[in-house]
């Protein structure tokens, strides 16, 4: 049987490999916020960085996606929560946040959370964004205006 869509075996055997960067982890509320704070304490690469805070757990694979998750405290707004923003590369070189929420308490601190990490991935995205077209701007050979 011949190879599909005129390809030969040559071809194909010499095609690049492409590596695949794992997906990023997602956050899967109905588990509870105990088990969300064991899962994400042993997910593959999971670290607390000495001097940050301890209530967040950073995983990435590094120029692809990078993902913060923040677990609240008591008195904090919106306990017992989690928040986990994921920052995407896009071929652009910006970063764009995107936060998704799991809360365990009362409904109205938790739409105020909510709203605030939203807020705070807008905030984060348009810096991002500053930045990359700063740097564009920079490499650019004709300079800026």
């Amino acid at each position: 049987m011949a190879p599909r869509f005129g390809m030969t075996l040559a071809m194909v055997a010499l095609a690049p490999c492409q590596a695949f960067s794992e997906p990023a982890p997602d956050l899967d509320c109905r588990i509870g916020f105990e088990a969300l704070h064991t899962w994400a304490a042993w997910l593959p690469g999971a670290e607390r960085r000495p001097g940050d805070n301890p209530n967040v757990i950073t995983v990435a694979e590094p120029d692809v996606w990078r993902v913060e998750i923040t677990f609240t405290e008591p008195g904090q707004p919106g306990h017992p929560a989690v928040v986990l923003r994921k920052f995407v590369k896009q071929v652009t070189s910006v970063w764009t946040a995107q936060s998704k929420a799991c809360g365990y308490g009362n409904q109205a601190d938790f739409v105020a959370l909510v709203a605030a990490a939203k807020a705070e991935d807008s905030r984060l995205t348009n810096a991002s964004r500053d930045e990359a077209e700063r740097k564009k701007r920079e490499q650019s050979p004709l300079g800026s205006p």
